[in-house]
């Protein structure tokens, strides 16, 4: 058999192993996603968050041939940039761009961090975390834990809210939570900027195939 030598269509450099589990579970969730479905490849940078911001182009410059497209994510917390999200896309892609990658690459940085992309409302959610009951419930406790301000419509430090509910619930902290949390909850309700980047640029470049 003749080997495929086409680019395959995605490689997407992440920061931790919480942002592989993601990842793996979501492009697998082509229709939720809004895709066709496409081929791919997920990596972690060794220096996490900075490393992604400052490092991309260097670690993906032996990738241009391979793949279609690629993708930089990481957390805005922890990368060493306090610029606004937008800001820290912009630089990154510009290097991505400078370094093979114009008109194929987007960064999408999230803030504060992965765990906003929780909090999406979905029912799914208190239960992978361990508890009992609805959504509503699980909001209720943070705010009486004053994690989760009445007036905000996701927890100001999504981290330190999921440990907590992770704690109460009696779940340990782990990168496969993320997959499952990924791989269950909705897609249609998460309001994160970033995620709605990531499913755009998705979108974009993998339309579906009308039939």
């Amino acid at each position: 058999m003749k080997e495929d030598l086409r680019p395959k269509d995605l490689y997407v450099l992440v920061a931790d192993q919480d942002m592989v589990q993601t990842m793996e579970a979501l492009l697998n969730r082509s229709e939720g996603l809004g895709i066709r479905p496409i081929s791919y490849a997920i990596a972690k940078h060794m220096q996490r968050d900075p490393g992604c911001r400052t490092g991309a182009s260097h670690y993906l410059r032996d990738r241009i041939h391979e793949y279609g497209h690629a993708l930089v994510i990481f957390d805005k917390n922890g990368c060493g940039d306090h610029s606004e999200r937008e800001e820290i896309q912009r630089k990154v892609e510009i290097d991505l761009a400078a370094n093979g990658w114009r008109g194929r690459s987007k960064a999408v940085v999230i803030d504060p961090e992965l765990e906003n992309w929780v909090w999406n409302g979905s029912n799914r959610v208190p239960r992978i975390l361990g508890w009992s009951g609805h959504y509503g419930k699980l909001r209720d406790w943070l705010e009486a834990e004053d994690l989760w301000p009445p007036s905000s419509a996701k927890p100001p430090e999504p981290k330190k809210a999921m440990r907590a509910a992770l704690r109460k619930g009696r779940q340990s902290v782990s990168a496969r939570l993320f997959g499952q949390l990924a791989k269950s909850t909705t897609l249609r309700h998460c309001k994160d900027p970033a995620f709605a980047e990531l499913r755009d640029t998705l979108q974009s470049w993998f339309p579906k195939v009308r039939t």
